[in-house]
């Protein structure tokens, strides 16, 4: 449990770093990505489930998605569309 908890203080510092580095917002954003999905896979087991090579190619995947998407402006646009849908469904489901 303390080495877990020492990862995860060096995780937060590293992205920490990372995401206030002003050389390549990008690469920052990236890494603060794969940090946070990283730590997600540790908190919920699926870290080492399929192997460290397969989870590594799913983290990557998705946050290149999320940045791409982000970098087109789709983001706050997806994330309007989910609230409606979303609103729309607790209300349906309050009826």
């Amino acid at each position: 449990m303390k080495k877990n908890l020492f990862l995860i203080a060096g995780i937060c510092l590293l992205t920490s770093a990372c995401a206030t580095s002003g050389t390549d917002s990008t690469m920052g954003k990236m890494k603060t990505c794969l940090t946070e999905q990283a730590m997600q896979s540790l908190t919920d087991g699926s870290l080492t489930t399929n192997g460290i090579t397969a989870t590594a190619k799913t983290i990557s995947n998705s946050c290149l998605k999320s940045l791409a998407m982000q970098n087109l402006g789709i983001d706050n646009q997806t994330t309007q569309m989910a609230t409606t849908i979303l609103s729309t469904l607790s209300a349906a489901k309050a009826q």
